[in-house]
């Protein structure tokens, strides 16, 4: 009857513990704590980069261990939220660089994600169709916990399509492989378990009390008990010894502590009830069941996976009670629902078949694309000796291209000395930057170790430590986030952004973390409903963070600050404004403002990164960002980007 449900929750379940494993050996603290970050905010954006920047830095450690780890993140970002055209790139980046690295472990656990994604969304013939060349690969490998991994998913599988048979042989396969080779990265007591599950379906009570006995012999956890307990009153019920099994389901509701999921208990109560003829009680079960279902309906599937023999099971209760016309009502309903399945199953598999094909005809042109790759390298060799001769005859014209050569190297000379004098000014700025908010933090903090608790400077001493340390991490992250955004050569990832959203929700972060003395006025297009663009949400928010955060910075607290956007006649970019009440910017300083290192006061904390970041950001979205030259009543910034 939960089939569907059943699957997705052991699917998630056993799925292998590669990356939290990873995390938790010791490893450096720097990269265990973007590790952890990233764990705790699978969904955040910022993520991604986080990822990136602990894949970077775990290179520098010559650790491929944590970069594979940082790269079953970012799948993991994709799975959470659902995007699987990304999660098949990732899934297929992130397995090149493990098996080239040796990283088996993770290179199955994003595989197992693909499979379980297809298995979430009910298309569970790609989800086989994965399972058996994960299992086929597994093999090849002769990596064990992979093929028992591979035999038990399998299982889930066949057990969701009521090929009970078929099932079991593939729990039996993977019991062999974990009993033969003493695996303690599959659960051998949770593997009975599902045999006990399946022999009881079928009816087969002693090979079901068999497999609850092997079951439990071989329980890891203290709590694992709870599972075999209600497998056993289960048992019980089915076998028609309802006194027994309501003994077992009052222990379980009164010592398990809540291990034990109300609907599985209540699953069996149903049995009970019905076994016991006590129709009225066995009706509020599947009633409440039946709303229960009614709100998760459309995430789950209700209708086609619980409704149909819910409905069954209703419709024949009512029936015992006398009330023919419901009895009747719900099973027109389940007839209606059962033909609805069958139609949307037939068109599921349609499709599930054509991606099949689709992957199929994809492998066939790898193959070929491999092939064409050799043949054009045995042409290319073969000019190779022609190109010899012409290589003689291009000698007399590299005294012309020398010449050439001469001044671009003097103009690179340039720009080296150029790079040493910002590499001068960096290391300065930095080092006075990052002395500054230390020296805070280590005086305040022993004045903070010898102060009273009871003194209410503690606690000022406490909130100047807090304020320089942000400030600190702020530099760092300034830092990291301009080589990051250098260093990436894929093109940021654009989604579809509500305007309106994304500038309060800068305005509100601002103010999280540092609550402003300043109000930031936030004024909308004014055409009634905000605009939706293509961009990335993440870098936007950064650029539009940045400008508020320096005009608030700069402006008279008692004048304010405010942010704006217009669209573009076209509707083929939008301009976002930023105007506070400063003293402005001389003119001979508005394009110097963007380059990194430079401060107009070199008494305000800072790198001089903000503006820079901004533009940085800008230009990788396609647009730019400058100042207003027409604005007297302090600094407009007006921040351009194309809409799609």
């Amino acid at each position: 009857m939960k089939n569907a449900l059943l699957l997705l929750v052991i699917l998630i379940a056993s799925a292998l513990p590669a990356a939290a494993q990873s995390a938790a050996d010791g490893l450096d603290t720097t990269l265990v704590a973007y590790y952890r970050w990233c764990n705790r905010h699978k969904q955040d954006p910022e993520m991604l980069l986080k990822a990136d920047t602990m894949f970077r830095l775990a290179g520098e450690r010559q650790n491929p261990r944590m970069q594979s780890v940082a790269l079953c993140l970012k799948t993991d970002y994709y799975y959470y939220t659902g995007n699987l055209d990304s999660l098949k790139v990732w899934v297929a980046r992130t397995q090149q660089f493990t098996r080239e690295h040796d990283q088996l472990t993770h290179y199955y656990f994003v595989w197992t994600r693909l499979i379980t994604y297809y298995s979430k969304y009910s298309k569970y013939t790609l989800a086989q169709y994965e399972l058996e060349r994960f299992r086929d690969q597994a093999i090849r490998d002769d990596y064990k916990p992979a093929i028992a991994e591979a035999y038990k998913q399998l299982g889930h599988i066949y057990r969701t399509k009521s090929l009970y048979d078929t099932a079991i042989e593939s729990y039996a396969k993977s019991i062999g492989m974990v009993e033969r080779n003493n695996l303690k990265e599959v659960d051998a007591s949770y593997l009975y378990l599902q045999l006990a599950e399946l022999y009881t379906l079928q009816q087969k009570y002693d090979k079901a009390e068999e497999a609850l006995r092997m079951s439990e012999k071989r329980i890891l956890l203290p709590e694992h008990i709870w599972r075999t307990r209600i497998s056993r009153a289960n048992l019980a019920a089915m076998q028609g010894d309802f006194e027994s099994a309501e003994e077992q389901v009052r222990e379980i509701r009164k010592k398990s502590g809540g291990y034990v999921s109300e609907n599985k208990i209540e699953e069996i109560e149903l049995t009970i009830y019905k076994g016991t003829r006590n129709f009225q009680k066995a009706l509020e079960i599947v009633n409440k069941q039946l709303a229960n279902y009614e709100m998760t309906k459309d995430s789950l599937g209700s209708s086609h996976y619980f409704y149909i023999p819910m409905l069954a099971s209703r419709a024949s209760l009512l029936y015992e009670t006398g009330s023919y016309k419901a009895a009747a009502e719900d099973l027109s309903r389940q007839a209606a629902l059962a033909r609805q399945k069958y139609e949307s199953d037939n068109q599921e598999m349609l499709n599930e078949f054509a991606t099949l094909f689709d992957v199929e005809r994809h492998d066939r042109e790898k193959v070929e694309a491999r092939q064409q790759a050799q043949a054009e390298r045995l042409r290319r060799a073969r000019l190779f000796e022609t190109g010899l001769g012409v290589i003689l005859l291009l000698a007399t014209a590299f005294i012309v291209i020398l010449t050439r050569l001469n001044r671009r190297l003097a103009r690179a000379k340039r720009a080296a000395e150029e790079s040493s004098r910002m590499k001068g000014v960096f290391i300065r700025n930095i080092t006075h930057e990052i002395n500054t908010p230390l020296n805070a933090i280590v005086g305040f903090a022993e004045l903070a170790s010898t102060t009273p608790d009871d003194e209410p400077e503690r606690s000022s001493y406490i909130d100047i430590i807090r304020e320089n340390s942000g400030y600190l991490q702020k530099l760092i992250d300034d830092v990291l986030y301009i080589a990051d955004i250098e260093s990436s050569e894929a093109p940021p990832s654009r989604a579809a952004v509500e305007v309106d959203t994304c500038c309060r929700r800068c305005i509100d972060e601002l103010s999280k973390h540092a609550p402003l003395a300043t109000e930031i006025r936030f004024a909308s297009d004014g055409e009634g409903r905000s605009p939706r663009i293509r961009t990335s949400c993440l870098l936007l928010s950064k650029a539009l963070t940045e400008l508020l955060r320096n005009a608030v910075r700069f402006t008279d607290p008692k004048q304010g600050v405010g942010l704006s956007y217009s669209l573009s006649e076209d509707g083929r970019s939008i301009t976002f404004a930023v105007e506070d009440a400063g003293p402005g910017v001389p003119e001979g300083e508005r394009e110097h403002i963007f380059e990194r290192f430079v401060k107009l006061d070199s008494f305000n904390q800072g790198l001089g990164l903000g503006l820079a970041v901004c533009r940085l950001i800008a230009r990788t979205l396609g647009g730019d960002v400058r100042l207003d030259p027409d604005f007297t009543r302090g600094a407009r910034f007006l921040l351009t980007i194309p809409t799609e």
